[in-house]
């Protein structure tokens, strides 16, 4: 029991402190998906074939937030991204914590 919960405090680490690493970092790549639940994410495809799947926090994905989808015409469609951190919400509007966001998406 206590291996297992190390090796998953350990993964939240590495995955939590890429981002960090990443803040204001611009990314180009393809859009592959939008899904919302709680809280709407978009996933890209960078050149490189990494998939980069953030909170969708930008002025751009306010009406597809609103919508919770995203124009199909969209899907594949290149952009440049920022990300940083965001803050997850649940259901009932409380703060869940950090999670990678794209804060800027300019489509291309």
């Amino acid at each position: 029991m206590i291996r297992s919960h190390v090796i998953a405090v350990a993964c939240l680490a590495v995955f939590f402190a890429l981002p960090a690493q990443a803040a204001g970092k611009r990314v180009d790549g393809r859009i592959k998906s939008f899904e919302c639940g709680d809280n709407c994410y978009l996933t890209i495809v960078t050149k490189s074939g990494k998939e980069l799947n953030a909170l969708c926090a930008a002025k751009a994905c306010e009406p597809w937030n609103a919508e919770t989808e995203i124009p199909r015409d969209l899907i594949g469609r290149r952009v440049r991204v920022t990300l940083d951190t965001g803050v997850q919400l649940d259901g009932s509007g409380n703060e869940m914590g950090s999670y990678p966001a794209f804060t800027v998406v300019k489509l291309k």
